[in-house]
């Protein structure tokens, strides 16, 4: 295959939903006689939480539907690794849900462009589509930082992930916390450093999950590898940690892209080194600032005047802020202290004591 000749350190992934959409064409006459294969055929690649219970599944389904013979399905298993989730686990592609569109591209032209749209109306619809994209990604940013979610729990692991969390990613966060309720954690194994812990829903233990847990770094692997895949941690690990008195999510499992920070440079290489009081004030300020610019950003747009005087306005207090942004940066290396929003400067007069301190 090209791409793995040319990147070898990529993991190429075929889109699961246009391999779906094929099998339907191509079973066409099997799925108007038997109308339950479709719904079959997705729960087996969708819901399958081990390799072994896909495998069982899949035969399964080539018996029910004498499907053995079948050219094309033969093909797709023969390709399972690059297609099928449970054997993509171990790998990062930011996957939320399971739902139709969630890892495939085509789904942003949906309602914008047909087989038979030509290229320049192609490059009009594309344009609507951007446009389409980014008011929705205005609301969903909007909703973020100027409403609160509704908290299901007591949990400070939940009021902190509503807080860090853009809406969406809270939503499915909350979803996974309120899960460990019924989800207990059963401690299987004790090595000293590495405890395992025995994760299953009530009625459901033959479909139970194991996750290490390092109590020393705050580290757990669960067997779902729902983090690894997806970025959000999951209800079994979730579950360790209510088992384990651990009340806030440790900063290694919070991903910047999935923050309500994810689009600025605040939250860059150099904010560890800092005092975690700085860094939570950064946030609030911000935060803040962001709030105010969404604000400005929707009443700038309603009509080309305001567009015009808020362009004049936006462009006059960046030179501002760039003027600020360089005074600041001179006035830090002569020794300004800065802590939160306010600035506190060594007074006049203990500049000039300095001296005859130094020399006693």
């Amino acid at each position: 295959m090209a791409v793995a000749q040319v990147l070898p350190e990529t993991r190429h992934r075929f889109c699961k939903w246009s391999i779906i959409g094929e099998t339907q064409e191509k079973l066409a006459h099997i799925y108007q006689t038997h109308p339950s294969l479709e719904v079959e055929f997705e729960k087996c690649i969708n819901e399958s939480e081990t390799i072994d219970e896909f495998e069982s599944c899949w035969e399964l389904l080539l018996e029910r539907y004498y499907l053995g013979g079948n050219e094309w399905l033969q093909s797709m298993h023969n390709a399972r690794h690059q297609w099928v989730p449970v054997y993509l686990r171990d790998t990062f592609f930011g996957e939320l849900s399971r739902t139709k569109g969630s890892d495939c591209t085509n789904s942003f032209f949906d309602g914008h462009v047909t087989a038979a749209t030509t290229i320049q109306v192609l490059i009009k619809q594309y344009e609507k589509a951007m446009t389409s994209w980014h008011e929705k990604e205005l609301k969903a940013d909007f909703d973020t930082a100027n409403t609160m979610p509704a908290l299901k729990t007591p949990s400070p692991m939940e009021k902190q992930a509503a807080n860090l969390y853009t809406r969406k990613i809270f939503i499915k966060f909350q979803e996974e916390l309120v899960e460990t309720l019924a989800n207990p954690a059963t401690k299987i194994e004790d090595s000293g450093t590495i405890t395992s812990y025995r994760v299953a829903k009530f009625g459901e233990e033959h479909k139970a999950h194991t996750v290490r847990f390092n109590a020393f770094e705050m580290k757990a692997n669960c067997s779902c590898q729902m983090f690894e895949f997806s970025g959000i941690i999951c209800r079994h690990v979730l579950a360790v940690f209510r088992a384990k008195n651990v009340l806030t999510l440790p900063s290694h499992y919070v991903l910047k892209r999935w923050t309500r920070n994810a689009k600025s440079g605040i939250m860059d290489e150099s904010a560890p080194e800092l005092p975690s009081s700085s860094r939570e004030t950064l946030t609030v300020r911000y935060n803040n600032l962001r709030q105010e610019a969404i604000k400005y950003v929707e009443e700038g747009a309603k009509s080309i005047h305001i567009y015009n005087v808020a362009m004049d306005a936006l462009q006059e207090a960046t030179k501002k802020v760039a003027a600020a942004k360089k005074q600041n940066s001179g006035a830090t290396q002569g020794g300004i202290l800065a802590n939160g929003g306010n600035r506190e400067m060594h007074s006049a007069e203990e500049n000039r004591t300095a001296p005859h301190q130094s020399a006693k």
